[in-house]
């Protein structure tokens, strides 16, 4: 049976209406791209416009950056890498994120090799990026690829990152949809 993911990534999936995910990371050792520097970020959400929030981009010392709220809010902190893919187009790059919850008054998870990963579609533009939450309804042809298994809340897990790949180049071929917006201050 399959864990359930953490509260605040599941309420992001929900809001959203569905994520890409796998049990530990898909791209392991493989060396991420690193085409954004550290810097102060606002963002935008499509599903609350006119809202801007605040965030901090720092490089780790591995091939991540970590993305840090700033704001209002709990100061949740991400941690994202990023991959070229063969045949997706050259704006485009797909994300490898992992929410790293360790605030004061909440029990620290830190981060691990099983820890649940994320997959975006991240697009860049000429003043920052968009972000794609990817959906995966039962009946898409994502869900019905080998190594696919589809939730009930347009969630797909992923068992292999060439079936992860497989499915981002049919999703790169859909009408693209912006969930959030990403520019330097």
């Amino acid at each position: 049976m399959k864990k359930p993911l953490p509260l605040a990534v599941m309420a992001l999936c929900v809001f959203t209406a569905g994520c890409w995910e796998s049990k530990g990371s898909l791209y392991g050792d493989t060396k991420a791209v690193q085409p954004f520097r550290s810097g102060k970020i606002l963002g935008s959400d499509r599903g609350q416009p006119g809202k801007v929030s605040h965030w901090l981009l720092t490089k780790e010392a591995s091939d991540a950056y970590r993305l840090t709220n700033v704001g209002e809010g709990p100061s949740d902190s991400v941690i994202a890498r990023f991959f070229a893919v063969t045949g997706l187009p050259k704006d485009m790059l797909v994300s490898e994120a992992v929410l790293d919850k360790c605030e004061p008054g909440n029990i620290c998870h830190p981060v691990t090799a099983t820890s649940e990963r994320i997959y975006l579609l991240v697009r860049l533009t000429k003043t920052g990026v968009e972000v794609s939450i990817l959906d995966c309804d039962k009946s898409s042809a994502v869900a019905k690829l080998t190594g696919v298994e589809a939730g009930n809340i347009g969630d797909c897990t992923f068992r292999s990152r060439a079936v992860l790949e497989t499915a981002l180049r049919i999703q790169a071929k859909q009408i693209w949809k912006t969930d959030w917006t990403y520019r330097y201050e």
